[in-house]
């Protein structure tokens, strides 16, 4: 395993190649996914692994009055993400977020984009688990990660573009051991940007007791209507 001093080394190095880069198709994707996941001016986030801050620079763009903390084990990523993105209500930390502290109480969003990869694989069985113990009943816990193939793809043939640690993360004991910390799946999807089923996108939160709620009950006028509608014609068919 990688010393926590040559993956901060790396990320330091790695600072000015994220600046040119700056944001891509995959950030931007993310950022959208959040909206309609209901990220909004007064949303709380917890970013973690937030590198030069790229992705915290569009979730400011949308929350201007809640309140972002962006957590990165790179000093020279996060003192370039407080230079170029900082904000009254955003706090930048150095921290290892596999043993992360944070000062928001159940933040609406948590997030791990494009990080499990770079973490080791013995190490996400306690990452969830703290990230359990930070969540209240309405936060969302948001992963955007390679598909394992994808990046056993690039280890076998582009070997040289990989990170310090960049390996595949296994479906089924990832699904596992956020069943362990006590997480359930709510959304789960493959996806591509530049080939077919490159990433994977999950959306979690935190497990409860079932509660015979009638979805009636929730829904707005204009979901009410469709579902009039779709009733009236399901009953047309059985009467064919």
């Amino acid at each position: 395993m990688k010393s926590n001093d040559e993956v901060i080394g790396f990320y330091d190095a790695f600072v000015e190649q994220q600046g040119v880069t700056g944001i891509n198709d995959r950030i931007f994707g993310v950022y959208e996914r959040m909206r309609a996941l209901g990220l909004s001016n007064q949303s709380s986030v917890l970013e973690l692994g937030c590198g030069i801050g790229m992705m915290t620079s569009l979730l400011k763009r949308t929350v201007n009055q809640g309140k972002i903390h962006a957590i990165d084990i790179s000093a020279a990523s996060i003192e370039y993400g407080k230079a170029k993105f900082g904000a009254a209500n955003i706090t930048f930390s150095t921290q290892d977020i596999t043993a992360f502290e944070t000062p928001l109480n159940n933040p609406d969003f948590i997030t791990l984009i494009d990080v499990l990869e770079h973490i080791p694989l013995e190490l996400h069985a306690s990452l969830f688990k703290r990230i359990s113990q930070v969540m209240g009943l309405n936060s969302q816990f948001v992963i955007n990660l390679p598909n394992p193939d994808y990046i056993a793809h690039d280890i076998a043939l582009e070997a040289d573009t990989l990170q310090v640690i960049d390996q595949p993360v296994p479906f089924a004991s990832l699904i596992q051991q956020l069943d362990d910390a006590g997480l359930e799946l709510m959304t789960y999807e493959k996806y591509g940007l530049w080939h077919h089923d490159e990433y994977q996108w999950f959306v979690l939160r935190t497990k409860r007791p079932f509660e015979e709620v009638s979805i009636d009950t929730t829904l707005t006028f204009a979901q009410k209507f469709k579902r009039k509608i779709k009733r009236m014609r399901m009953k047309k068919l059985n009467h064919h």
